[in-house]
């Protein structure tokens, strides 16, 4: 981690045991066995897949609790890109020892973390095998978040009410608020709610909600929900969720909507989609969802005319990756290649997009060699790119132009779009870049112009300027779990795209915490997603060519 860069950044901020092996007389010594306590606290247990990628189990290693915490209070609740959440996840879920001096409280904050974004059956697993600090509020909440999230209310209310300590705390009154109102208890609720009232602790989300579910039906207005305890109050009160509702959703909320059964289709989907845009869930999930839907032949059959008719439904992205995939025979190739990308066509959303990418991933590096139009290479190009295979996005791009053309050879607009491709690829891999730049007759933006956009920023000044400070020391030694964190907390702020300060610490910071790749990604994804925030949604993203397919370009295989 280059401490030039924070420098910058902080001048910019300010401005603005084993056993005892035994032996018994006359009889052989057994072998050896070595055995070792099971590990017992939040820290010490992992959560990451077999294989997949860890940091160190030092990663704790000379950082002050204390920093932590703040830290730990301050990570994303909804990781903005995919890679802070695969690097959330790489941080909070590799085992390690446990700092010095750290208390049960701390292992609570790393579980409620990962419950709030979204790691729920991860969460789950570490709270189920450790066993220190049961007794503990930051690890009842956690635990009570987490049976909130998979549908039992039940669950949660009794750890509130067997609480011996601490339950004035603002989480176990509102939770108290909702059991009362669930369980028919009005006086109790009133009383609750007064309380809440007098605290200065009841937004209106809550009250609506509370009182809908003390009621037994739905709210007049349906208020966008946030929290678990307020997901859990919508679902009491017997009022189905929009996709209106997971636009401010925490992740752990998303990643809840997206395994409920009960759901719509287009609910859970869309849900699905939003989680894998995070890194909460992993893109087979999407799939595996897709793939249990039922869909009738005839729609099947119409399924161009259906997204025509229906650009904005997320099951028409179901009915559409189903017929993509009954298209079988190699006389459908071109057919199947015009359908990808119609399909690919229709996110008008960052995680929409990254999402059908990822979909849509095989198909398309089955194509390789297939007869394409410009702009059908233009869309696999990005898909490559958002999935991360730099090569085939080379491959496509190069495809845009042809073999022996430069980018004058296309149409104006075609070739802005191809120079915006080239430079996004330059985010991931400058060589491959380079090189279609080269063969194009274009040149690439500088490396100081090429300036990733910023990261959400904090308003309050105090914050920034402690993430800032926790970085600064996370460099100086080496901290490799503290440098992690202070990435991800300086992601989570509310302004958009308004913390340049922010922007470096999260870069730098998943650099020094041991994840490079991680914070290349992130410059490409906040790329990705300013451009569906700054651009109009393309038009004719699900018509059919009026006027047929004149073959012109290839992707060549040695490319």
């Amino acid at each position: 981690m280059t401490r030039n860069k924070l420098l910058a950044a902080a001048s910019f901020a300010f401005v603005a045991g084993a056993s005892v092996p035994f032996a018994v007389a006359q009889i052989a010594a057994p072998e050896t066995v070595e055995t070792a306590p099971l590990p017992t606290d939040a820290f010490a247990i992992g959560g990451l897949e077999e294989g997949e990628r860890g940091l160190p189990a030092s990663l704790w290693s000379n950082a002050d609790p204390r920093t932590l915490d703040f830290l730990l209070s301050h990570v994303p609740a909804r990781p903005a890109t995919p890679s802070l959440g695969k690097a959330m996840r790489r941080t909070l879920l590799s085992a390690g020892e446990k700092p010095v001096g750290a208390d049960a409280s701390l292992g609570g904050k790393k579980l409620l973390a990962l419950a709030q974004a979204g790691f729920i059956d991860e969460a789950r697993t570490i709270a189920s095998l450790a066993t220190s600090g049961r007794n503990d509020l930051v690890v009842a909440e956690a635990d009570a978040t987490l049976s909130l999230l998979t549908g039992d209310a039940e669950s949660a209310c009794r750890r509130g009410a067997g609480l011996s300590g601490g339950r004035d705390a603002i989480f176990w009154v509102r939770l108290r608020a909702f059991c009362y109102a669930r369980a028919g208890e009005l006086d109790a609720f009133d009383l609750t709610m007064n309380l809440l009232r007098e605290r200065g602790a009841l937004s209106s989300t809550d009250e609506a909600l509370f009182f809908a579910a003390a009621a037994g039906k739905p709210p007049k207005d349906a208020p966008p929900i946030e929290t678990a305890l307020q997901y859990a109050a919508l679902k009491a009160s017997g009022l189905e969720m929009s996709l209106n509702d997971l636009a401010g959703a925490q992740g752990g909320v998303i990643a809840a909507v997206a395994r409920d059964g009960d759901a719509s289709n287009a609910l859970r989907l869309d849900a699905t989609m939003r989680a894998v845009s995070m890194g909460v869930l992993e893109p087979a999930r999407l799939e595996s969802l897709i793939n249990g839907f039922q869909f009738e032949v005839a729609d099947l059959g119409g399924a161009l005319d259906i997204a025509a008719a229906r650009p904005d439904d997320p099951v028409v992205d179901a009915l559409l990756y189903q017929s993509v995939a009954a298209m079988t025979a190699p006389e459908f190739i071109r057919d199947k290649a015009q359908r990808i990308s119609i399909a690919l066509a229709r996110a008008d959303s960052f995680h929409r997009a990254y999402a059908l990418a990822h979909l849509y991933a095989d198909e398309i590096a089955a194509l390789e060699g297939v007869i394409v139009s410009p702009q059908e290479a233009s869309s696999f190009a990005l898909a490559a790119m958002a999935t991360g295979d730099s090569v085939g996005a080379g491959r496509w791009l190069a495809a845009m132009i042809g073999a022996n053309e430069s980018v004058a050879a296309l149409p104006e607009a075609l070739g802005i779009e191809f120079i915006d491709r080239v430079n996004l690829l330059s985010m991931l891999d400058p060589q491959t870049a380079a090189r279609i730049a080269r063969g194009a007759g274009v040149s690439l933006l500088a490396s100081d112009t090429a300036v990733p956009p910023a990261a959400r920023g904090h308003e309050d000044p105090a914050i920034r300027a402690r993430i800032l400070e926790a970085a600064f020391d996370a460099v100086a030694g080496e901290k490799l779990g503290q440098a992690g964190l202070a990435a991800l907390a300086a992601s989570s702020g509310s302004t958009e795209f308004g913390g340049e300060v922010e922007a470096v610490v999260i870069e730098e910071g998943l650099d020094a915490a041991g994840m490079p790749e991680l914070a290349r990604r992130h410059r490409f994804e906040r790329a990705l997603e300013a451009s569906f925030s700054s651009a109009p949604a393309a038009q004719a993203a699900t018509q059919r060519e009026e006027d047929g397919f004149t073959p012109r370009l290839k992707p060549a295989k040695d490319q």
